[in-house]
């Protein structure tokens, strides 16, 4: 798949960091048992599939994939998003010390001289983007990131920070990672991020979409919630298989009956629930490529077999509760 910017192609999903397969002493709060063996292997599977485009932070992920790409000589085959500017307990970090240490740590982590995506991990509104993006730019005219672009940044924010760049001879943002998927996101998960989800972003997508904006998307099955683990109509296994942040980011009547269609359309494609919402997201105008998690090789198998399924465009409104409810029938039609 080719972004504009990029010199080198990115796989059609991303695989996440934030999981057992990249942590180690330095993330104890993500649990694993796995040796450094063992996820490195777990790793060269994936990377036999076609993976090789990673989503790490400042936070997370970025020195185990460092150790993995450096062991395995594949330093330079690599597509590596990172980001920066994570708030800590303290304080904000939107500045240009953090985001210029934070940058040179990761670069140190990843064993690289360059970054080819780096996004701004959270906004603080309070810091004018005359601030930021110089720094973006000076980093980028120095060969040291390919395309600079922000995750949980407004639209607006995004849009004025695209304005600046543009009246200065600067290059700009290039890509957005904010939480999008089929179940609309009522609530903020987590604090401090930003969802594409429901009419209220309608235009936002419109414009992500004239303006070619690739959306490298989180969350892309609804914090568990559009994933097959619980049944639409059995509210009971949804309460206890759900974390706190999911629940309240995606407990809602209407994500319940979006889960609904979507297992009748798993049921009329023969694939599973958690592939049709992946399909959902790679049927949309906008280009979205999905950042996935986890440790299973078999289920990034999966996710790249949704990819490649192919939705009508009123299959797609009629998950999302925009097609009318006759559609219901015409579904179970034998074609």
């Amino acid at each position: 798949m080719k972004i504009k910017g990029l010199k080198k192609e990115i796989a059609p999903i991303v695989i996440g960091t934030s999981s057992a397969l990249f942590t180690d002493e330095t993330t104890p709060w993500i649990h694993t048992d796995l040796t450094r063996q063992e996820q490195f292997a777990v790793v060269d599977k994936l990377w036999e599939m076609g993976l090789h485009t990673f989503d790490c932070a400042a936070g997370y992920g970025e020195r185990v994939l460092g150790e993995y790409l450096n062991d395995r000589g594949r330093t330079e085959e690599a597509v590596i998003l990172t980001k920066g500017c994570h708030p800590n307990f303290y304080r904000k970090r939107v500045t240009p010390f953090d985001l210029l240490s934070d940058f040179h740590d990761s670069l140190a982590k990843l064993h690289r001289e360059y970054i080819d995506i780096y996004m701004l991990h959270r906004d603080d509104p309070d810091v004018p983007v005359s601030e930021i993006i110089p720094v973006l730019d000076k980093l980028q005219k120095e060969g040291k990131i390919g395309i600079y672009g922000a995750s949980n940044w407004t639209m607006e924010r995004y849009r004025k920070a695209n304005e600046f760049a543009a009246e200065n001879g600067m290059d700009g943002f290039r890509a957005v990672s904010p939480h999008y998927s089929l179940a609309h996101q009522v609530d903020d998960c987590w604090g401090g991020g930003v969802s594409l989800t429901g009419p209220e972003h309608k235009k936002d997508r419109e414009w992500l979409t004239e303006q070619q904006i690739p959306v490298f998307a989180y969350s892309a099955l609804s914090g568990g919630f559009i994933s097959g683990m619980f049944r639409s109509d059995d509210r009971e296994a949804a309460a206890s298989f759900l974390s706190p942040p999911s629940k309240k980011g995606y407990w809602a009547d209407e994500n319940f009956e979006r889960l609904s269609r979507a297992e009748k359309m798993a049921e009329k494609y023969g694939v599973s629930v958690a592939q049709i919402a992946i399909a959902w997201l790679m049927n949309q105008d906008l280009q979205v490529i999905p950042l996935q998690g986890g440790e299973s090789p078999e289920m990034y198998a999966q996710t790249l077999e949704a990819a490649n399924l192919v939705l009508k465009p009123e299959e797609v409104r009629w998950m999302n509760l925009e097609q009318a409810s006759a559609f219901d029938e015409a579904l179970s039609r034998t074609e």
